[in-house]
């Protein structure tokens, strides 16, 4: 079963963003966290990055939790 939960605070993500835009440079995300959950709100984590000029790297060490 995929679960889909908001672990990331995008109001709080979106305000540091926009505070250190100048030098945001990228974010990592475990995808889907440690605990199998699916971040919810990830395409707009992505563009709120991707907008200050960042980069997202999802990192896939948890695949068991994708092929559970």
């Amino acid at each position: 079963m995929r679960r889909c939960l908001s672990n990331v605070d995008i109001a709080d993500l979106k305000a540091k963003a926009e505070q250190h835009s100048a030098n945001l440079g990228a974010l990592m995300i475990t995808y889907p966290s440690t605990h199998g959950v699916f971040e919810a709100g990830i395409r707009e984590i992505c563009d709120i990055v991707h907008s200050h000029g960042g980069q997202v790297y999802m990192d896939g060490a948890n695949l068991n939790a994708r092929w559970g």
